[in-house]
């Protein structure tokens, strides 16, 4: 006959201690016996340099700095009116046939006069010239 549990009387305790140990043991036997496979992927196929990319030279640049005080400065050396451009830019032209014409904006320089100077520099360098004649605009930083 089977007795029955009174409240008072203790209740079987299971001890899950072996059991854990046992799984942590399969955990590391099973990680230090895996084999990993390194498969290769795909290699992009680079170019090589070419020796011609590495001894390029810029093209010689004509930089036309319109200031706030609406004169321009050229190449950081000498002060012109921005009507006088056409004639310092078709000199460098003539001279650089290769050329590459910047002009650049003060942020506080008026619109027109930018305008001026691109468009006299434009004119300078003909139509085959405008793709070698840049504007950039000075920000503040």
């Amino acid at each position: 006959m089977r007795r029955r549990m009174r409240h008072g009387e203790e209740e079987a305790d299971v001890n899950m201690t072996p059991l854990l140990d046992i799984v942590f043991i399969m955990l590391i036997f099973f990680i230090v016996t895996a084999t990993f496979v390194f498969e290769e992927g795909i290699s992009p196929n680079l170019p090589e340099p070419s020796p011609q990319d590495e001894e390029t030279t810029p093209p010689p640049s004509l930089l036309l700095t319109v200031q706030e005080d609406g004169f321009v400065l050229v190449d950081d050396v000498r002060l012109i009116d921005p009507r006088s451009t056409r004639p310092v830019v078709e000199e460098f032209l003539a001279s650089e046939p290769e050329g590459v014409v910047i002009v650049s904006a003060a942020p506080e320089s008026e619109t027109g006069t930018t305008i001026t100077v691109l468009d006299q520099a434009r004119d300078a360098g003909g139509p085959e010239a405008y793709g070698r004649i840049t504007v950039a605009l000075q920000g503040e930083m």
